[in-house]
């Protein structure tokens, strides 16, 4: 297997632990690096070259630390972070790892599979799936795994 560069941005700690020490284990060869905000992980993707992303949908517009709560949360910051990527004409493959099969408010809400569609029509070029994470359910992990060795075989 080819040693691959990824960029995590998740702002949940357990989350980003499960998936940093899953793909430590499962592919060696690849490193990783974690952002938890909006900001911090599009910077990240501007500056420096990655060949993979999993991306959060919903997240904070900035780090949060001990004396910053993160600013506003972006339900789609996901969405936006691809659209900036886009319009800079940096998309690298993508895979989306939530933890919601909803998204949004009442009448604005999307579900998880709809989600998938948009993305797959949207950035065809980039966008290889979705993984539904919970951590009570290794499934995820199984998920992970396919859409990784796609992305390792192509």
């Amino acid at each position: 297997m080819k040693k691959i560069k990824i960029l995590l941005i998740e702002d949940d700690r357990k989350k980003s632990d499960d998936i940093v020490n899953y793909i430590v284990t499962n592919f060696p060869n690849s490193s990783i690096e974690l952002k938890e905000s909006y900001h911090s992980g599009l910077k990240s993707l501007i500056k420096d070259s990655y060949d993979l992303l999993l991306l959060d949908m919903s997240m904070p517009t900035w780090d949060r630390s001990p004396v910053e709560n993160g600013g506003d949360y972006e339900k789609f910051g996901g969405i936006k972070i691809l659209k900036e990527l886009g319009r800079k004409k940096r998309l690298l493959p993508t895979i989306l790892i939530t933890m919601f099969d909803n998204f949004g408010e009442s009448d604005n809400s999307i579900t998880l599979d709809q989600m998938d569609a948009v993305l797959k029509s949207d950035y065809n070029e980039a966008y290889v799936g979705s993984v539904f994470y919970r951590s009570d359910i290794s499934q995820w992990e199984n998920d992970l795994n396919l859409l990784m060795s796609k992305i390792q075989n192509d």
